[in-house]
């Protein structure tokens, strides 16, 4: 049997594991992958707060376009029950997972595609559960700041 220290949810393998699966990913797509400063700052507010629970805080990196989809309270309730059993989080991966159309995001079909900045993965890691718990978070230019323009569990 493995070393405790070798399970998936530990650090390196995990860490490994994601890094093999973004190599694979980027070989196969087109454009540019890499994830800028501000993406990553983004990404790893959103990570820390699901890390902590604060998924208020997470709505309060809102677009203007989530926070009149999705008041604060329904959207702490629903990501509460998406994480349930799932966690604790003891780590993450961010990677950007390309583009997409935002014509084909539910609420974000009318926002210009000029607006959008990133589509973020972020893989959290549990020492208690082999796999991991990713969400795609869909990153956009709102007031001239970047924002969470849509959040779901993949």
């Amino acid at each position: 049997m493995a070393d405790e220290r070798d399970r998936l949810g530990s650090s390196g393998v995990f860490k490994a594991i994601v890094d093999g699966a973004r190599a694979v990913k980027r070989a196969l797509s087109e454009g540019d992958h890499s994830l800028t400063p501000e993406m990553n700052e983004v990404g790893t507010k959103i990570a820390q707060a699901f890390i902590a629970n604060r998924f208020a805080d997470v709505h309060a990196m809102s677009a203007s376009t989530l926070k009149q989809t999705i008041d604060v309270d329904r959207f702490v309730a629903s990501w509460r029950d998406a994480v349930a059993g799932r966690g604790p989080f003891t780590g993450f991966e961010i990677s950007n997972a390309g583009d997409i159309d935002l014509a084909f995001i539910p609420s974000l079909e009318d926002v210009p595609q000029s607006k959008f900045v990133a589509f973020l993965e972020i893989a959290f890691s549990n020492p208690e559960k082999e796999e991991a718990f990713t969400i795609g978070a869909v990153l956009l230019t709102d007031d001239g700041r970047v924002r969470v323009g849509a959040l779901h569990a993949r």
